[in-house]
């Protein structure tokens, strides 16, 4: 475990894996924002995976670790959960619309203009054209 942190062998499995039992256990001994990370993750784990406590600590533990792996050090926006909900919202709209919704049909259910729906679909069609 000496070379454990050197720049060139360092990757998120092997630090993950050279974590000492006590220390995983000790979550005030991690930086502040990853220890509220692992908190969030292992309550989702707990309520929505139905993992025990510690399975679940662990776990993301692991998640945390290795998306700080990635992406630490970096400025990173994310954003709310809104933008999701949103995006999840206008792919419906558009399998509806193709499985033979009309536009006003959409518009009613969903609460929103004729005009947003036929720009919803547009746009989820340039995003189907670009994958």
């Amino acid at each position: 475990m000496s070379n454990l942190f050197d720049s060139d062998s360092a990757d998120a499995s092997r630090v993950i894996d050279g974590l000492d039992y006590e220390f995983r256990k000790e979550t005030r001994c991690w930086p502040t924002l990853l220890a509220e990370l692992v908190d969030v993750v292992a309550d989702h784990m707990e309520t929505r995976e139905r993992l025990d406590p510690e399975t679940a600590i662990f776990k993301a533990q692991d998640v945390v670790l290795a998306i700080s792996h990635h992406l630490g050090g970096r400025a990173v926006y994310l954003p709310r959960d809104d933008k999701l909900k949103r995006a999840i919202r206008d792919n419906s709209i558009y399998r509806a619309w193709k499985a033979g919704a009309t536009h006003a049909e959409l518009a009613s259910k969903m609460g929103l203009t004729t005009a947003r729906i036929y720009s919803i679909i547009s746009g989820q069609r340039q995003l189907r054209r670009g994958r």
